[in-house]
């Protein structure tokens, strides 16, 4: 009888541990688009910078799809770290010469993971908590949901926007790198758009 305890016991101990890797997502690439509020425009030709928003969509591949229930407070962290995030342009924009890296402190970043139906609008939007782009990685990475947002959830889809919405550039498109701490590079680039 001890026999079938101490293996039980070791089956429901490894199961326990190997639970707590079944939420750790995987970044596996990144995809960006020109949008505004719940609506993708990368068939318009022009946007006023009040409303443009940069879709950014991880792709994301968790550890054990088995037991996604057991991630329904959330990830928390990453299996590898964001060990870098750029923003570059092919445009001027923000005091910053096209193709050099734009301070990131000019963009903020929110999930729209919540929205459900198409009654939300601009009220609704500005409701949902900006983060600046580096506290966002320090969130992601080390799960400081606590130190910035305690109901702060990690998920795949989110807005970057401008902080100063007094820009504007023709035909600009914005390259999103992400460099994992894996040695991983992904990159995405929206479609060129007039931003007024």
């Amino acid at each position: 009888m001890k026999k079938y305890y101490y293996i039980i016991s070791i089956i429901l101990l490894q199961s326990l541990f190997a639970c707590k890797n079944n939420c750790t997502p995987d970044i596996t690439g990144v995809n960006l688009t020109n949008s505004i509020f719940l609506t993708t425009i990368d068939s318009l030709k022009s946007v006023d910078a009040n409303s443009y928003r940069i879709e950014l969509r991880l792709d994301i591949d968790q550890i054990n799809k088995r037991q996604d229930k057991d991630c329904i407070q959330g990830e928390k962290g990453l299996k590898s770290n964001i060990k870098e995030l750029s923003i570059v342009s092919n445009a001027n924009i923000f005091n910053t010469t096209a193709g050099e890296k734009i301070n990131l402190d000019n963009f903020r970043i929110y999930d729209y993971v919540g929205f459900i139906s198409d009654d939300y609008g601009e009220d609704i939007d500005a409701n949902f908590k900006r983060y600046r782009l580096n506290e966002w990685i320090d969130m992601i990475n080390n799960d400081y949901r606590d130190t910035y947002d305690s109901t702060f959830k990690f998920y795949n889809n989110f807005y970057i926007e401008f902080s100063d919405k007094n820009q504007s550039a023709n035909n600009v498109k914005f390259k999103l790198i992400v460099t994992l701490m894996n040695g991983n590079v992904f990159e995405a680039e929206t479609k060129p758009i007039n931003i007024t």
